[in-house]
């Protein structure tokens, strides 16, 4: 399956079109006036292209396959066909509805352009139950990660500053490496950060974690700046100086997990997910908790809803007027 997909990636990932004769297949070119559309539209970031366009090559590949050249022929069976052959192919059930939710998505603006008379994706579904639940830390484990990071390297307050500002804010990985220095606010605990589809909007800090980006701020990022290097803005850098990337956060937040939780490497969505969780169960409600996390959709929000039976019972009591 991994070569599978390295050859799918291959051909569909990049930027533009590497098709080298004129003749064009039909799907190929619905596919880049779909990414266009993507890009310069809906402006969404380049990972989120880039994963569309790595799942509509695979059902590129599908329909080549099975010898489907006119989208127009295509069905609500086949659709479901195809999402089946992933399955069968041993991609996990979320990976399966995110490419259901690409097809909509897709078929939905080749009806609206004009493309298709139809739409054969407008009722296909594909429900992710039965997927283990997202991996979320308890009060006490998320404390001990937050005083425990940041010991065992020269760049340890860089490093506790992630863990503390991932955990408080509950920003994804993306948005803290791409946080500038004009998007912080130590004094107001606040910070200003761009999301899915270059959506703004404000996070809320607290006092660890404030704090110990300062200390970074101050102590160790001017250290981290090289002479003839990287000069911007950005607030989180490497340890070459220029600024860090998504790979690199995670593999930090992995190492500073497995130290200070037993051997466990865990991920920045992680700590998203913890920080959403722990709003939620201590009376946090949920449009709010949605507008923090910068969620478009509230059913997204609703994935974090991981309350425990005790804190149900505890919500019954306090809320029901006969309990």
């Amino acid at each position: 399956m991994q070569q599978d997909e390295k050859a799918v990636s291959g051909r569909y990932a990049s930027e533009p079109s590497r098709h080298q004769t004129p003749d064009i297949p039909e799907i190929d070119k619905r596919i880049d006036a779909f990414i266009a559309y993507l890009k310069n539209v809906r402006n969404l970031s380049p990972n989120t292209v880039k994963s569309y366009r790595r799942d509509l090559g695979h059902f590129a590949e599908f329909c080549s396959r099975a010898g489907i050249n006119d989208l127009s022929a295509l069905d609500h069976k086949t659709l479901r066909s195809f999402l089946a052959n992933q399955r069968t192919r041993g991609y996990s059930r979320a990976t399966v509805a995110r490419r259901c939710a690409c097809l909509r998505s897709f078929f939905h603006f080749l009806a609206e352009s004009g493309a298709l008379s139809r739409d054969p994706a407008s009722v296909l579904t594909f429900s992710v139950k039965g997927s283990n639940p997202p991996r979320f830390l308890t009060e006490t484990e998320a404390t001990a990660l937050a005083e425990g990071s940041g010991k065992s390297t020269d760049t340890g307050l860089r490093d506790r500053a992630i863990i503390e500002v991932l955990y408080a804010t509950g920003i994804r990985v993306s948005e803290l490496c791409s946080l500038r220095l004009g998007d912080v606010d130590l004094k107001a605990g606040v910070m200003r950060v761009v999301g899915k589809g270059r959506r703004e909007r404000v996070v809320l800090a607290g006092r660890h974690a404030t704090v110990s980006l300062e200390r970074y701020l101050k102590e160790t990022r001017p250290a981290l700046l090289k002479p003839d290097a990287y000069s911007g803005d950005i607030v989180f850098l490497g340890n070459r100086g220029s600024p860090l990337d998504p790979r690199q956060a995670r593999r930090i937040v992995d190492r500073e997990c497995r130290a200070a939780l037993g051997g466990e490497g865990l991920s920045p969505h992680t700590l998203r997910h913890t920080f959403a969780t722990h709003l939620l169960s201590r009376g946090a409600d949920l449009r709010t908790v949605q507008e923090l996390l910068g969620h478009k959709n509230v059913a997204t929000t609703q994935v974090h809803t991981h309350l425990t039976r005790g804190e149900i019972r505890k919500a019954y009591d306090k809320s029901h007027p006969r309990a």
